[in-house]
């Protein structure tokens, strides 16, 4: 139960836009080479609009009584709290059109928007898993990324697999999720990203 959990905290969906742009940056093309600073702003602007912000706004939900719980395991709860990440995930994509040369980063994050819209939109009749949809949405980000890119990245996709893998497990064995729920926040990820970034 332990190692579930552990399995749910390291790989939250919040954190894998980070992690798509850690890879891309680390990905054996021209992206590699981009100025250090313009780099260190763009993780900044990434951190803050699909990290902090979401986060931030939780223990002031809590204090007004708009959620009960921070681990939003109440649909309607996390329903509000997907609609303001939604917000700030805007507010993120507005901010990264300023820098063209890594426009691959906003196209990730107009994608992620949509996929965050979809799960919501889901959700308001069925409880969808975010974590398989983070993960899937990562897997979906490295096939497009490869495709449209020549780069090969199959480590990191082996990875992910396996990481894709050990969440279904934790979820399941959490009781949080039904293996459908599981199955379709997996394919609703992978999916959406990808075709998104392919065709943006």
């Amino acid at each position: 139960m332990n190692f579930a959990r552990i399995i749910s905290g390291v790989a939250h969906p919040m954190l894998m836009p980070l992690i798509s742009v850690f890879v891309i940056f680390h990905s054996g093309t021209y992206l590699d080479f981009a100025p250090h600073q313009l780099v260190r702003v763009i993780y900044m602007i990434v951190v803050i609009s699909t990290v902090l912000l979401p986060l931030s706004i939780l223990p002031l939900l809590k204090n007004q009584n708009i959620i009960s719980d921070i681990g939003l395991e109440k649909r309607q709860e996390r329903l509000i709290h997907l609609v303001l990440t939604l917000l700030f995930y805007f507010l993120g994509y507005y901010m990264l059109l300023k820098f063209p040369i890594t426009r691959i980063v906003a196209n990730l994050q107009l994608a992620a928007i949509i996929s965050i819209l979809i799960v919501t939109l889901i959700s308001l009749k069925w409880k969808i898993s975010l974590h398989m949809a983070g993960i899937g949405g990562f897997l979906g980000m490295v096939i497009a990324f490869t495709i449209l890119y020549s780069s090969s990245l199959k480590l990191v996709f082996m990875v992910g697999i396996i990481f894709a893998g050990l969440i279904a497990y934790s979820r399941l064995k959490l009781n949080l999720h039904t293996p459908s729920q599981v199955y379709a926040g997996f394919i609703v990820g992978l999916v959406t990203i990808c075709s998104c970034m392919l065709l943006i």
